[in-house]
């Protein structure tokens, strides 16, 4: 199983300083065996953004 970012239900998002909405959460990095590998930013609205540009672009060649 691959590693996966989780963030917690109860995280309380900040603003990001790349798109400005408060979509900024704390995450937590973890194997697919479950076991914690760290942690990182995630802004939810950028991550959103890039997957629907890289969906177009694939789209588009």
């Amino acid at each position: 199983m691959p590693n996966r970012v989780m963030i917690s239900r109860d995280s309380k998002p900040i603003p990001c300083e790349e798109c400005g909405l408060p979509t900024l959460h704390v995450a937590r990095l973890v194997s697919g065996d479950g076991t914690l590998l760290g942690q990182t930013m995630v802004c939810t609205a950028c991550r959103r953004h890039r997957s629907d540009a890289e969906a177009e672009a694939i789209a588009v060649h």
